[in-house]
């Protein structure tokens, strides 16, 4: 209880000199929540701790609050990884159309946004066959939510095919674009035999974002670029890890960057942390959104997002809901000087954290949600460097760590070292071999 309220203190009392209050929004603000992670398997009674998937009473208890906080949400954006981990796949489709007739019922009116991660699958982390009996059940599920006021009205279609589909916003001039980027991940595999859909997908997409004139926001699951925890704790900087295949996240970045594409708002999940990236040219920075997970299996807080839009798609006033054994508002990144999320707002932030510890200190509590961060002193510039570097090469300039491909100068050094004693070793056994049997024949 005191550290709850300790870390609630420091977060009202975190904001930096000349950090400007949010403008009242126009209308209520939206809701983004994602990496639900639902186990339905699950019967303890209390919300899920710390290192477990979601069990139904979190998943409950995170409705009920997004409900308090915002009973006439226009929208609410569900980022992918509806399942848990480890699932029971033959639950797949009842558990995707329990959780829709879930929100439906707390939120009859909103107009939803949905897109599936890695897990949602009726067979496998990363496996998904297109033109599935699996996509054509989701679709069925959810296009009641979906298809709100008509704003999609070839979801059911469309998403069935592959996940990607559009959908109107109740913003003047603008839509949503929805693409399925698991099937770019390097671990990706289909359920059946089929042919990978990559390349078809992203050739969809771009014809899809040159179609209209309109603001486009792509909303998917996988950020492009460079999994900078795996990068730190897993690789410990011995090797860049991305998290899509290369050349389809540099056509992917390319659509983005493009001003004819008109994308003006990325919106992203699967880290399970509050962060943002910076995508676009250095003359048209581009906004990355990355909500945070319901799901604390990765030991962060359960949390979503509370945010105003403007009239012109711009978020503001963005605001971190997060479970710390009671809901807490713990702010956003107003307190680091950013009212309204934009690309030049947020290259200012990535600056000051370069300068300021305060300033890192405040994020890396946002960027856990409240929970004991993951981000030490010596991580920092891995985790700054993953909001604007989305290639190994550039990630590997910005960091300092070097090196090509995938591995780092300390990783070719490593695996120079490697090799090395490798090869003295199967020397010796040759040799103590060849000594054995020159004995056995004497």
């Amino acid at each position: 209880m005191h550290r709850r309220w300790a870390i609630v203190l420091a977060l009202m009392i975190g904001g930096l000199p000349g950090a400007a209050s949010a403008a009242p929004a126009p209308s209520a603000p939206w809701l983004f929540v994602t990496d639900l992670h639902f186990d339905p398997t699950a019967r303890n009674r209390r919300p899920a701790p710390a290192g477990d998937d979601s069990n139904g009473r979190l998943v409950d208890a995170t409705i009920a609050e997004m409900k308090r906080v915002d009973p006439h949400a226009p929208v609410i954006v569900l980022g992918g990884d509806f399942l848990a981990h480890r699932f029971d796949w033959k639950r797949a489709t009842a558990t995707m159309s329990d959780l829709a007739r879930r929100f439906d019922r707390a939120f009859p009116n909103a107009q939803f946004i949905i897109t599936l991660g890695n897990e949602d699958s009726p067979c496998g982390d990363y496996r998904l066959s297109p033109r599935s009996a699996f996509l054509r059940d989701v679709a069925r599920a959810w296009e009641p939510l979906v298809d709100r006021h008509g704003a999609a009205p070839d979801f059911a279609r469309s998403f069935a095919r592959d996940g990607l589909y559009v959908a109107r916003l109740p913003i003047a001039n603008t839509r949503a674009v929805v693409v399925d980027d698991v099937f770019w991940s390097p671990r990706y595999g289909a359920c059946t035999g089929s042919a990978n859909p990559a390349g078809p997908i992203l050739a969809e997409l771009g014809r899809t974002l040159r179609a209209t004139h309109d603001r486009q926001w792509l909303v998917l699951h996988i950020p492009p670029g460079i999994d900078a925890y795996s990068t730190a704790h897993l690789a410990h900087g011995l090797a860049i890890l991305p998290f899509l295949v290369p050349a389809l996240r540099d056509s992917l970045l390319g659509l983005i960057a493009d001003p004819r594409d008109h994308v003006t708002l990325v919106v992203a999940a699967h880290t399970h942390k509050f962060a943002y990236r910076i995508a676009g040219t250095a003359a048209r920075p581009v906004p990355m959104l990355l909500v945070p997970s319901v799901s604390p299996i990765f030991r962060n807080a359960p949390a979503f997002l509370v945010a105003h839009v403007d009239r012109d798609g711009t978020l503001r006033d963005i605001r971190d809901h997060a479970f710390l054994g009671a809901w807490t508002d713990l702010g956003g990144y107003d307190s680091l000087g950013v009212t309204r999320f934009t690309g030049p707002a947020l290259e200012r932030l990535n600056a000051l954290l370069v300068r300021d510890p305060v300033a890192r200190r405040r994020f890396a509590l946002l960027y856990e949600s409240g929970a004991p961060s993951e981000i030490g002193d010596r991580d920092w510039p891995i985790y700054r460097c993953a909001a604007t570097a989305f290639t190994t090469r550039a990630f590997g300039r910005c960091t300092g760590l070097g090196g090509r491909e995938l591995l780092t100068r300390q990783g070719f050094i490593a695996a120079g070292l490697g090799t090395i004693v490798v090869a003295f070793l199967v020397a010796g056994l040759i040799v103590w071999l060849r000594l054995r049997s020159r004995r056995a024949r004497s």
